[in-house]
């Protein structure tokens, strides 16, 4: 591969979403610059080897499990563990067969981002863990987003959502601490157990029975990922399962809140507004 190439994306993944910006990598270029993004759900026999790479790379885990191997230590992977390597850091990433990876991955160059890492508490070749979840995801869908709307202001925004990203290592766990699986297992088996079946809870009780888990321990194991209450969560699973019905059509509202499982349509609406900011009525004209 030429060294100012855009690297290839892999062919180990089942499903992937990926956004082009630049055309070549030109590490002396002033500035920051987002040269390609993506997310890719990797395949059980995903390994990924590098012993050079044209410019930086970030990957942050959203879920599964694996290794990477920075320079010769290896760190485990699980949601929130990013890491971040460089032109000259040897990686080898590695997927869990049975829980195979999905994660976020950003290429970029230029003259600032060497300082920028150093404003952040990952370096080329390390890897840590960042407890708030939720947050860094919002900002790599938004990279995704904004990267493939190809306006003029595109590569600055893009630049200061990676900007921001670096600047939301600094509260990191380091390499050190990054031990132990249990609570994050148990988190991400919650987690997924609410993506997977939310529209057959109605209230916390019934997560925690199906879960097998004691609720104050369920909502300590939330807010130490960074993430909203269980049962917040919940509700905005349902919530939005309710808006795609809505904006689809062919249902009324009473009929909508019977699917998310609100017994009573009035306290769905009064949720859906909360959550939403208008009501079910409004948001469905929003199809017209």
């Amino acid at each position: 591969m030429p060294a100012n190439a855009i690297p290839p994306v892999s062919v180990q993944v089942s499903q992937s979403r990926y956004c082009h910006l630049e055309k070549r990598i030109e590490r002396s270029r002033p500035g920051l610059h987002v040269a390609c993004t993506g997310y890719e759900i990797c395949r059980p026999d995903y390994s990924l080897k590098r012993s050079t790479f044209p410019c930086y790379g970030l990957e942050y885990i959203t879920g599964g499990a694996g290794t990477v191997g920075l320079d010769g230590q290896d760190f485990p992977l699980r949601a929130g563990v990013v890491f971040i390597y460089g032109p000259t850091t040897r990686h080898h990433i590695r997927s869990d067969a049975k829980n195979p990876l999905r994660k976020y991955f950003l290429d970029f160059f230029g003259r600032e981002a060497a300082g920028l890492l150093r404003a952040g508490a990952v370096a080329p070749g390390q890897a840590g863990q960042i407890p708030d979840l939720e947050s860094c995801r919002a900002l790599l869908e938004m990279l995704l987003a904004e990267g493939g709307r190809g306006l003029r202001t595109t590569p600055a925004i893009c630049a200061g959502l990676l900007r921001i990203l670096i600047w939301k290592t600094a509260g990191a766990q380091m390499p050190s601490t990054v031990k132990g699986h249990g609570p994050t297992q148990a988190f991400e088996a919650c987690r997924d157990l609410l993506d997977a079946r939310h529209l057959e809870f109605s209230d916390l009780d019934a997560v925690a029975r199906a879960a097998g888990m004691d609720k104050s321990y369920l909502c300590r194991l939330f807010h130490a990922h960074g993430y909203p209450s269980p049962y917040r969560y919940l509700i905005r699973k349902k919530i939005n399962r309710a808006a795609e019905w809505l904006l689809t059509g062919g249902c009324q509202v009473k009929e909508v809140a019977r699917r998310a499982g609100f017994g009573d349509p009035y306290h769905f609406s009064r949720v859906f507004k909360r959550e939403m900011g208008q009501s079910p009525r409004a948001f469905a004209r929003r199809r017209k």
